[in-house]
């Protein structure tokens, strides 16, 4: 049994040399470069898309205004009731600023002056408002870009 030990480790050491040697080479890696490269900043999405037509005793009304004091730009977004506010089981509400965040805020059951509030920018902002019914399904109602107005000219 003591000649089949060596033979035996003799195979194991000629599989791993044999083993190494049959590797794929690896390319070598590219050169690093001197000046760092910066990738350009995702464009946020700020194109309103058109909002879905709600069937006539479900619509309701919703506000979305901005404050034009550019110390404090908040977006307003006011839920005024409507035919079809006694069928709203919630009310979604998301901004996205032009530097790419993105706030979302709901309300369930809204009532009537049920006023959701975000900060605003001093830049054009994108309000998107959806409505969710009894019935389950969620309806796009606002899909607009709100933009700053300074009250001086």
């Amino acid at each position: 049994m003591k000649p089949i030990v060596p033979a035996l480790a003799f195979v194991c050491i000629a599989l791993l040399l044999v083993a190494g040697c049959t590797s794929p080479i690896s390319p070598p890696s590219p050169p690093e470069t001197p000046f760092p490269t910066s990738t350009p900043a995702q464009v946020p999405d700020l194109v309103p898309e058109p909002t879905d037509v709600v069937p006539p005793y479900q619509q309701v009304y919703v506000q979305v205004t901005k404050n034009t004091v550019s110390t404090d730009p908040w977006i307003s977004v006011l839920f005024a009731g409507g035919a079809g506010q006694s069928y709203v089981v919630q009310m979604t509400a998301t901004v996205i600023h032009p530097d790419g965040t993105i706030e979302t805020q709901s309300a369930r059951s809204p009532e009537m002056g049920t006023n959701l509030m975000f900060s605003g920018t001093t830049k054009t902002d994108r309000a998107i408002v959806n409505i969710t019914y009894t019935d389950g399904k969620t309806y796009t109602v606002k899909d607009e870009l709100v933009p700053f107005q300074n009250i001086n000219p």
